[in-house]
């Protein structure tokens, strides 16, 4: 499933995540830190794009994830799963 995501570009054309809006209840998360970015295939949805690991805090907890980025569209894999 694709979801939003509101991204900061900076005059480089380098793409930060800043919020994901993420679960059936339209929650949008803040994306505390980007601690990697790199191509990647996803082998779960079988494509290929820019991965990037983001920490996110999910009910006062921390909780990384994956954000995939194929060519504009967004999708999340929880890390934690």
């Amino acid at each position: 499933m694709y979801v939003p995501v509101k991204l900061f570009v900076d005059e480089d054309g380098k793409v930060t995540p800043q919020e994901i809006k993420a679960g059936y209840d339209g929650e949008w998360l803040t994306v505390e830190k980007v601690t990697d970015s790199r191509r990647r295939a996803s082998l779960n949805a079988g494509g290929v794009g820019i991965r990037y690991s983001c920490i996110v805090n999910i009910n006062e907890t921390q909780r990384n994830i994956y954000l995939f980025d194929e060519e504009g569209k967004w999708f999340i894999f929880d890390g934690n799963q």
